[in-house]
């Protein structure tokens, strides 16, 4: 069972920089033409002055949305429905890897 754990956290390790390649390159795309959706700050948000703006959780979370949902067909740039297709990808297929890795290395735990 720790040879399928290990397998999965290798395919969430090799997929996550294509998820994070993919939101800063859709949160470009989003910046240009839909800022409204790229910028939205929380009322903890002061936590991450200083650091990249999709560091953010609140930002992090309205890009994966848009990603998810109509906007990424609304956007003109034609690069817009890859990259929200990726990051749909490596959410879908990545997350499950790490929590069934996880779940699988707290059960062999001793």
């Amino acid at each position: 069972m720790k040879l399928i754990a290990v397998l999965l956290i290798a395919v969430g390790v090799f997929i996550t920089p294509f998820y994070f390649y993919a939101l800063l390159q859709f949160r470009r795309i989003l910046l240009a033409e839909r800022p409204d959706l790229a910028e939205r700050r929380g009322s903890l948000s002061f936590f991450y002055t200083g650091m990249p703006r999709v560091a953010d959780p609140n930002v992090g979370a309205a890009v994966v949305g848009a990603a998810f949902g109509p906007v990424a067909r609304e956007l003109k740039d034609p690069s817009a429905a890859m990259h929200a297709r990726c990051i749909r990808l490596s959410l879908l297929v990545g997350v499950p890897a790490y929590i069934v890795a996880f779940a699988i290395l707290i059960a062999g735990a001793p």
